[in-house]
């Protein structure tokens, strides 16, 4: 088989806090990989750096859209004709920073989950004090059950893999680290993942939310809402943390400390890192935060690059497949 030596990246540049223009900008002064060519997206009328190219659309999905009725009713916005671009392979990945409800329903009617995956789900990599640990789910699914749980942990196990990760160290979020605390679901949960035997990754227990920064886990299961509460707690706390340094600090040493201040934002900055994956579908999906930077969302379309670049979805397939799923049912 001929290695694949041309790329295409398609970036919906509709429905974020930040204007086409402002993105576009932002996109136009990336040195991108030799082979990479980046569609935007958008209106028809948007004027698009000479260096990409537009697909034009009549139409968008805002953050105010119910995610159902936007779906039914707006087929024709980027978001949507992204999606099916990528089903069609006229795309190798896709990236969006507009509503989540109805990105996550759009990419599930049209992209499908991969076999035995009932709900896809949202995974972002969080910094820690030892490495970046991912964090699963960060928004797609607002209700959980046991048995989604017990999926992300081996969607979170098969991406870890595709890294390098022979045997990561899976941990649940809970509010306490003893195996009768929480909801029945987080109970149940526990138990199931405790009693499978062989599993591809080491089942750890329950993490509290200030242990989680610690980074003795490589990946943090929980739910949608659970987790996107978590995400934007932690952003706050940075953000909060970064303001009292600007104003206590006399501005001299800001202004000698300006790198590494900025360096610090940087790393403690979730917004700032690659995206969320969209994992567990038959394709490459990145969301970015809707209230991303710039800078923000450029991380988003490297990130989607950098895992098509990997061939990421064939070898997370690949090991998806290996595992015994019906042991994991019976659990």
């Amino acid at each position: 088989m001929t290695p694949k030596k041309s790329w295409t990246i398609g970036v919906d540049v509709m429905g974020a806090s930040h204007s086409p223009a402002d993105l576009l900008t932002a996109l136009s002064k990336v040195p991108f990989p030799s082979g990479v060519n980046i569609v935007i997206l958008g209106p028809p009328d948007l004027l698009v750096p000479p260096l990409f190219s537009l697909y034009p659309a009549q139409d968008s999905i805002f953050m105010t859209d119910h995610p159902v009725s936007a779906i039914k009713k707006k087929k024709d916005s980027s978001m949507l004709l992204g999606l099916r671009l990528l089903k069609q392979k006229q795309i190798d990945a896709f990236v969006s920073a507009g509503n989540t409800g109805a990105l996550v329903l759009g990419a599930k009617i049209i992209l499908s989950t991969l076999p035995k995956i009932h709900r896809p789900a949202l995974l972002s990599l969080i910094p820690t004090k030892k490495k970046a640990v991912a964090v699963l789910d960060l928004g797609a699914n607002i209700d959980c059950k046991t048995h989604h749980l017990i999926q992300f942990a081996l969607l979170a196990s098969a991406y870890l893999q595709t890294k390098g990760n022979s045997h990561p160290r899976i941990g649940l979020l809970n509010i306490g680290e003893e195996s009768m605390k929480g909801t029945s679901v987080l109970r149940q949960a526990y138990q199931k993942l405790e009693s499978i035997e062989n599993a591809p990754f080491s089942f750890v227990g329950n993490i509290e939310g200030q242990s989680v920064f610690d980074g003795d886990v490589d990946a943090l299961i929980t739910d949608g809402f659970t987790g996107n509460v978590f995400l934007k707690t932690a952003e706050g706390i940075t953000s909060l943390i970064l303001d009292q340094l600007h104003a206590i600090l006399p501005k001299e040493t800001i202004a000698a400390y300006e790198a590494q201040l900025t360096e610090l934002q940087r790393y403690l900055y979730c917004s700032e890192y690659s995206g969320a994956l969209l994992i567990g579908l038959k394709g490459i999906v990145i969301k970015c935060h809707g209230y991303s930077t710039p800078e923000g969302f450029v991380s988003g379309v490297k990130g989607a690059i950098s895992l098509v670049l990997e061939q990421f979805m064939d070898r997370f397939q690949k090991i998806l497949e290996s595992y015994c799923f019906t042991r994991f049912d019976q659990v």
